[in-house]
């Protein structure tokens, strides 16, 4: 489980916020950009399988080598983790 530096590392990483946006895009939802930023602290909070976001992103950050940024690797944290964490939130968001 991260650290809560861990979550405010990843829930502050642009690179990371602009991957969820992408993400938000392609599930089609409005004002993706607006609903990424609104929700970012739950999206690298999200159960995804056994891990979250967050905790990958804490991965990266401690192996990180100057290239690409934590954030910014799809090999750190897979477009697969975050398509996932996008649909965690907003099925939660579909029961409330």
């Amino acid at each position: 489980m991260a650290t809560l530096n861990e979550h405010i590392s990843a829930r502050n990483d642009a690179d990371l916020l602009a991957r969820f946006v992408a993400a938000a895009e392609i599930a089609g939802i409005d004002n993706p950009q607006w609903w990424a930023e609104q929700h970012r602290g739950e999206l690298v909070a999200a159960k995804i399988g056994d891990t979250t976001c967050a905790d990958v992103h804490a991965y990266a950050v401690a192996t990180y080598q100057p290239t690409p940024r934590p954030g910014a690797n799809p090999a750190a944290v897979t477009d697969n983790q975050i398509m996932a964490a996008v649909k965690a939130v907003q099925e939660k968001q579909a029961t409330e």
